[in-house]
């Protein structure tokens, strides 16, 4: 008798268990930086980004206590599909930073948030920045050796210094459409 008791007592600890587990869920939180490789591979493997060819697209929001996004990989879009890549206002930290020499790359339709520079382009040329949200930065977009390229459309706002920045040696950049706003200066060229 009291076996058949004591295996229905612990089947249902177990199930009650079971539907806790089930049910205390956390959201991931990367604490690092998640990289598009030269060779197309995304590091870490399990980030939320989904590879089709040479479209990335995000599926979720991205939270970094350091560099966001980091692209060292030509001619891809980076669709950011309205998530946010969220950052904690890590010094020198950037949302979306194109690495020194990639070129060709598009990035579009995301929210920036909260990095030292929301997108920064380092020796970069013939890319795209369109539809982008950058708020709670220092800047918003920075060009640095950059040429060719063009910001088309984006938004920045509660910026602390610039909104776009243009620095040293960039050319034959395009600046279109973008609404900056609640920045210290809106376009700055050095």
């Amino acid at each position: 008798m009291f076996k058949g008791i004591n295996t229905g007592i612990m089947l249902t600890l177990l199930f009650v268990n079971v539907l806790s587990l089930a049910f205390n869920v956390h959201p991931v939180m990367a604490t690092g930086t998640i990289y598009i490789r030269a060779d197309g591979s995304v590091d870490p493997p399990t980030a939320s980004i989904q590879r089709n060819g040479d479209l990335y697209t995000l599926t979720d929001n991205i939270t970094s206590d350091a560099d966001g996004v980091v692209i060292q990989r030509n001619s891809i879009t980076l669709e950011g599909a309205g998530y946010t890549v969220q950052g904690t206002e890590a010094t020198g930290s950037r949302g979306i930073y194109v690495w020194w020499g990639t070129n060709n790359v598009t990035i579009k339709n995301m929210k920036i948030d909260g990095f030292a520079l929301s997108i920064y382009l380092e020796v970069s040329s013939n890319n795209t920045l369109y539809e982008n949200n950058m708020t709670n930065s220092v800047e918003g977009i920075h060009l640095y050796l950059s040429s060719n390229n063009t910001i088309l459309s984006n938004t920045a706002s509660s910026i602390g210094a610039y909104g776009i920045c243009v620095s040293w040696n960039c050319s034959y950049n395009i600046i279109e459409e973008n609404n900056i706003t609640n920045c210290d200066q809106g376009i700055h060229v050095t």
